[in-house]
């Protein structure tokens, strides 16, 4: 819980802190992202944000809308590991990849070793007497409030509050082996944030406005997460599948959509939280009521990787993003647990092991009106309750080689208003 009489909370200051120790007769380690399968944010009792999946949220949002450089340097102290390979620091087994002599970006079989090292370490001095290791989550990356960059005053809306919920091991964990026992333990949690004092005269008058009619109003983003039905396996022809997800909102900023195997919704063997399986998809199209996103739908992994990179700014944008071209057309194989295989790659062929468990296919629009380097407008996207009973259709046209949960992110404004004396929470 976060309170103070007189300063403004800084929400992009906001870090959680935990020491995570891992436990397994084989390596073991967490899956991209954080251990929370439920985040809730609430602002003096009143919910800001309610995230099931988070953990899954955090894990597309990073992908889109960070890079691989962010991903391969700050992001390997804040919960990204899988793919890192630079953090290599067991040597290499003969339980690695045959066709991966030198260690690569996004190989994921060859970076476990080290990970597992890391989080089932022993307690040391040099760590305090702590076993494991230390990971420290930006706020930003679990809910859309953490990435607000405007300062709340909190001395006049009330306290904001966490409360998180951890997943299962099976949920949280991978353990790249045939056997299937790892567990874990969290420990030394803590919450960081800056707050800023501010000149009294300042102080004054944000209370002298929240006490009028006119107010004031601060929006930030917020996330829903919704859970489409199975799509069937179709490997030696093209399917349309549709996934129908509401959302009262009148403003849809973004929308993702991201496929799991059925079969390992919640397994050890699979990191269900951050591998997107690229599923065999050709096509992906969103519609709101009679209008469709894209007019035309994107057909091919380049226009659709464009179309994704779009929602997080525009295609030129120089950061770029996590995935690669390998990563999007990648289908790992989950049936062979300890024996990496794939569905489908890059090439189209099935076998191929070198980016298994890298999947990173995640097809998004972006609704704002004010994309890419355009000054964006603190209030924007699209209606879906006024246009479409509040239904946002995902049309899919793939030809997958298995079965796929799919599960749609929705990211649209709400809004934080404070006005004849009261706080209150606007918008669906």
């Amino acid at each position: 819980m976060i309170s103070d009489a007189g300063g403004l909370l800084d929400p992009r200051s906001m870090v959680l802190n935990y020491t995570l120790t891992a436990t397994g007769t084989a390596p073991v380690c967490p899956d991209d992202g954080h251990v929370f399968g439920s985040v809730q944010v609430l602002l003096n009792g009143q919910l800001l944000d309610n995230i099931q999946n988070a953990m899954k949220v955090t894990n597309i949002e990073s992908t889109l809308g960070s890079s691989k450089s962010y991903y391969s340097t700050a992001g390997s102290f804040q919960g990204m590991e899988l793919l890192n390979n630079d953090l290599q620091s067991v040597a290499l087994t003969t339980t690695a990849l045959t066709n991966t002599t030198t260690p690569a970006f996004a190989s994921v079989v060859n970076n476990v070793s080290s990970i597992s090292a890391r989080y089932t370490r022993a307690a040391a001095a040099f760590s305090n007497n702590q076993s494991g290791s230390q990971r420290s989550i930006p706020v930003g990356a679990m809910t859309g409030f953490g990435r607000c960059k405007t300062y709340i005053p909190i001395a006049i809306l009330g306290e904001v509050s966490l409360v998180l919920q951890t997943g299962s091991a099976a949920d949280v964990m991978f353990q790249y082996s045939a056997t299937q026992d790892a567990s874990y333990s969290l420990s030394n949690l803590s919450l960081e944030y800056d707050i800023v004092v501010p000149d009294a005269r300042y102080a004054g008058l944000l209370q002298k406005v929240a006490g009028e009619d006119a107010g004031m109003t601060i929006p930030y983003e917020s996330t829903i997460v919704a859970t489409g039905g199975v799509i069937s396996s179709s490997a030696s022809a093209l399917q349309e599948s549709s996934i129908i997800t509401s959302r009262a909102t009148n403003h849809l900023l973004r929308a993702s959509v991201v496929q799991i195997p059925q079969a390992v919704i919640s397994s050890l063997s699979y990191p269900s939280q951050s591998a997107f399986s690229h599923a065999g998809v050709f096509s992906a199209q969103f519609r709101v009521g009679s209008l469709t996103f894209p007019q035309i739908a994107a057909q091919g992994d380049a226009s659709l990787f464009n179309m994704s990179l779009a929602a997080y700014g525009s295609p030129t944008q120089e950061n770029g993003s996590v995935t690669n071209r390998c990563l999007w057309a990648q289908s790992t194989n989950p049936s062979t647990a300890g024996t990496a295989a794939s569905y489908e790659d890059a090439v189209g062929t099935s076998g191929s092991a070198r980016f298994a468990y890298a999947d990173r296919c995640i097809p998004s629009y972006g609704f704002a009106t004010c994309k890419g380097g355009v000054e964006p407008l603190d209030v924007d996207g699209i209606s879906l309750a006024g246009a479409s009973g509040s239904q946002l259709i995902t049309t899919l046209v793939s030809a997958p080689a298995a079965a796929y949960i799919p599960y749609v992110s929705m990211v649209a404004l709400r809004f934080i208003r404070a006005a004849s004396g009261t706080a209150s929470v606007v918008g669906a």
